[in-house]
């Protein structure tokens, strides 16, 4: 395999700055490469990164957490839109009107 001269730079540029940062592992790299200076390169296989399932339960939990809010909310704006009247008819019971006077003990 033959490299490129801006690949080669690239190289030698990764190199100086892996002997600088961890000697022993410049070190083994140097081995490595000696040793496999004749080997000739495999060739490139794709590689499938496999999904992670539980994104997508999590998207769909989301999903459920906003849709069920939003109704939630939607109901208590209908209901608190329409005042006394609105109490009377969704509630079932009879609720105070602001001018009932209760007698003080």
């Amino acid at each position: 395999m033959t490299l490129s001269e801006r690949d080669m730079q690239a190289l030698g540029s990764i190199e100086n700055g892996l002997a600088g940062s961890d000697p022993l592992l410049a070190s083994m790299l140097n081995i490595f490469s000696r040793l496999a200076a004749g080997e000739e390169m495999p060739a490139r296989k794709k590689t499938r990164v496999p999904r992670d399932p539980s994104l997508g339960w999590s998207r769909a939990m989301l999903l459920a957490w906003v849709v069920i809010s939003g109704g939630l909310l939607a109901v208590g704006l209908v209901l608190s839109a329409g005042g006394h009247k609105a109490c009377i008819g969704s509630m079932g019971t009879a609720c105070p009107s602001p001018s009932v006077s209760y007698p003080h003990p």
